[in-house]
């Protein structure tokens, strides 16, 4: 009796007029069936658990994703936003050198002004200097530092680069009107007339304008142009014997006369320092030297006051 107390037995009834079933199992099996169900239903709720975790966990790393792409393309605008900025800085070296080296060149020494110095009018906007002094305490997200930094140098580089142009621009202005500006003797030789009144070397008792000086050197010593410029004659011409006249821009000409000889010919480019022709007698002269005249605008100027 007690071990058919410990048994349990399960009848199915069909429907129809078959005869029905009846299975008997010890008790033992029917717990062991239970156990089983509630671990199946615990373990089904576990992995439903799991897979939900799953798909949000699967969510956030497409949307990690999605910003770690978006912060990627903003990395490599701001990579290619500095390489624009690193251009910019070459070309700013580059004319700094430039202006150094024709500074040099032209013999003027230039002293780099302090950090401290710089003018207020390229100061950026208040909003970009408060976020750098912001970001140089530790202040906010890296990728904004990086974008203020950016902001700041954007602001600042176009200027910097504009200022030296406009720098360049008069450097080389002010370095042509030097090569045209007369400023070494045109001969080696020993001073004998200067600018202004005078009495004639063919009469003493006639006073006359001057309107250059005289150096007398050896016959056929050389004859040197003062400045760079264009020759705009180049041969005989009345009293003044053999002439070389030079056309430098900027209003200055500059005239070699009494040549025994010329050296260049009318439209051709000399530099300074260029042999343009050849110490003589010719034209009207008591003896050999060299005739120079120097003119500003078409005036006649003395020529000392542009002879080292």
């Amino acid at each position: 009796m007690r071990k058919r107390r410990r048994c349990f037995t399960i009848m199915i009834v069909p429907h129809s007029e078959e005869a029905t079933y009846s299975i008997r199992l010890p008790l033992f099996v029917g717990q062991v069936l239970v156990v089983l169900f509630v671990f199946l239903l615990a373990g089904s709720l576990i992995l439903a658990y799991a897979y939900r975790n799953l798909r949000e966990e699967a969510g956030e790393v497409r949307i990690l994703r999605q910003v770690i792409q978006a912060q990627q393309d903003e990395i490599n605008s701001f990579a290619h936003e500095t390489q624009k900025i690193l251009d910019w800085m070459d070309q700013i070296e580059n004319l700094a050198e430039f202006v150094a080296e024709k500074l040099e060149k032209a013999g003027i020494r230039v002293e780099k002004e302090s950090s401290g110095d710089s003018n207020s009018s390229s100061l950026p906007p208040q909003n970009v200097t408060e976020r750098i002094y912001a970001t140089r305490s530790g202040e906010g997200r890296v990728l904004e530092r990086a974008a203020d930094n950016i902001s700041l140098l954007q602001y600042l580089m176009p200027e910097q680069t504009d200022s030296l142009t406009v720098l360049k621009e008069e450097v080389v202005e002010y370095l042509r009107r030097l090569a045209a500006t007369p400023s070494i003797w045109p001969a080696h030789g020993y001073f004998t007339s200067g600018f202004g009144m005078r009495r004639s070397p063919f009469n003493y008792n006639v006073m006359e304008f001057h309107y250059g000086i005289d150096i007398a050197g050896p016959h056929g010593s050389y004859i040197y142009a003062t400045a760079d410029g264009r020759v705009a004659f180049a041969g005989y011409r009345g009293g003044y014997g053999y002439l070389v006249i030079i056309n430098h821009g900027y209003g200055f000409e500059t005239y070699y006369a009494h040549l025994s000889g010329v050296n260049v010919s009318a439209g051709q480019w000399v530099s300074r320092g260029q042999v343009v022709g050849f110490m003589g007698r010719t034209g009207n002269v008591t003896g050999t030297h060299l005739h120079y005249e120097v003119h500003v605008n078409g005036v006649a100027v003395n020529p000392l006051n542009y002879m080292r």
